[in-house]
Parts: structure tokens; sequence; C-alpha cells
């Protein structure tokens, strides 16, 4: 399988500006996937110490063969919110740190793993295929205030009560099993103008599920705390959803840490046209 297919690194020349990186930097890749960002950075800087994570078996196997001709990258399968423990473990002391919070296009598009509200699969969003929770379970199993919150706070829906009523009477009939199946009650329980409009509630909805299935925020919040014990590094984290964004902005102001520029990074028009799943990102840097 030809990777490049399948994942272009978002908001790539915005980092390789603004990260402030040289030949002595020590990189903590918290989200790895393919190693798109790894490579473009090691190409530049190939004498950069460079660890990286991934929860995901196969993406670690892609990253590797990616960038297996340079000899100072090390990658570990396991979740990001490890990576203090690791850093401990070998004394290490990072410059900086890199978090991805999205999913890689393979992922979305070829994983079967229910990614995707666009092709009928089995709803799993597992990243990692040895943990328990699962999207079915979320479904099947939260209560009605449950979902609420889910919703409301992780797909910024204001009114996410009509969706949720269509959940509980759906699941009341018979068990959630496939994409199609969510899909049908965002059809019913979200009014919608458009086609364009439609395609971004599912984006919210199924991005939503997704963060619970794999604690994404709770993994965030304590790798962000891990962080500030490293007093100068600077920090680089890619965000798609408004409430990580917010999170992360918040986490910013609260802890006083020098931002490397006021505003978050986006992709502009052009950008965007040639890397659709652009359109969402915003980058963040910020210095502890």
């Amino acid at each position: 399988m030809n990777y490049k297919i399948y994942h272009e690194p978002v908001l790539l020349n915005y980092l390789l500006q603004h990260f402030m990186l040289d030949s002595s930097s020590i990189i903590v890749d918290g989200t790895m996937g393919f190693g798109g960002h790894a490579h473009a950075i090691l190409k530049t800087w190939p004498s950069i110490s460079y660890l990286g994570f991934d929860k995901d078996v196969e993406a670690i196997k892609l990253a590797r063969q990616r960038c297996h001709n340079f000899q100072s990258v090390d990658i570990i399968h396991a979740p990001f919110s490890s990576m203090h423990h690791i850093i401990n473990e070998r004394q290490i002391t990072p410059t900086h740190f890199l978090l991805d919070l999205g999913v890689s296009s393979f992922q979305i598009d070829r994983s079967g793993r229910g990614f995707t509200f666009q092709q009928d699969e089995m709803l799993d969003m597992r990243m990692n295929l040895d943990q328990e929770k699962t999207a079915q379970q979320i479904l099947n199993e939260f209560s009605k205030d449950a979902l609420i919150r889910l919703f409301q706070y992780g797909a910024d829906l204001q009114s996410p009560s009509r969706l949720v009523d269509e959940i509980m009477a759906y699941r009341s009939t018979k068990p959630f099993e496939t994409t199609f199946d969510l899909v049908q009650c965002v059809k019913r329980g979200i009014f919608v103008k458009s086609r364009a409009q439609f395609i971004a509630m599912c984006t919210k909805v199924f991005q939503a599920v997704r963060i619970e299935v794999n604690n994404e925020m709770d993994e965030l919040t304590f790798t962000l705390r891990g962080m500030l014990n490293y007093t100068g590094a600077l920090v680089a984290i890619i965000s798609f959803q408004p409430n990580e964004d917010r999170f992360i902005k918040q986490f910013v102001k609260e802890n006083n840490l020098k931002k490397i520029n006021k505003k978050p990074f986006q992709s502009s028009y052009n950008e965007c046209k040639k890397n659709p799943r652009e359109k969402s990102a915003k980058l963040r840097i910020f210095q502890v």
C-alpha cells in the first residue's frame, strides 16, 4: 500500500517555518501516524533526535517504512499519554513536542473501523484494537444524559436532544451495528438546509464519538499537564475540533505560556482546495 496516496500532513509549511527547529532539537511526536510530519522534519534536519508514539499498529508499520533512512528515529506503539513515563525512563530532555489530533485519510477511508460516514462499516472507531470500548458500546449503552453531553460538548451541537432521541428510539428496536445506522439518526435528528450542512453535521457527530471511544480529551489533558515540567520546550498542536482548540487555547492562557503566534495558523483557501482535510485544521505553537 502506498501511504503517500492516503496521507498528506496538514499545515506542514507553517510547522516547519515556526517550530524553531535546528539540528540539535529533540522532538517527541505523540501522534506519529504515517510519519508525514516526521519525514518532512527529518528531511530538513536529518540529525534531529525523533521519538514517536502511536496507538495504531498499522500506522507504525508505515511510519517506520517511511522514515527508515533516518538513524535517529524511534517509534513506540503506545498512546501519547505514556510519553512522559518513557521520557523519564530514558532520561530524555525534549526541546519540542508535537501532537496532531486528527485521523489520517487512510484510517478514515480504508481502515474498515467505522471512522467514515460515507461507507457502511462496523461502528468500531478504536485506534488501538486492544482496548475494549467501541463506538457500538457508546451508542448502545450510554444514558440519554451522557449522549446529550457528548454531542453538546464533543460535537459542538447547540441542541442535540432531537438527535439523541433518534438514537434512543433506534436502539430500542435494534442495537447500533454499522456507520449507516448512525447516519440514519443524523438525517432524522438534525435539520439541515443543504448536502454540505449534512456532511458537516455527520463529521462533527462522528468525530465526537471517535474522541470518546479513544479517550482523547482525557489523554490530551494528562499529556499537556506533563509538558509543563519541560521549561523552555516548544509545543505544536494541530486540532480539528472547535472544542479541542478551545481547550488548548484555555490551557495556554491559564498557565501563562508564551504564544509563538497570537492566532492559530490555518490553511489558505487554495491550500484547502489541494487538501480538503486542512479546512478545519488549526495549529497552535507555544512555549512552556
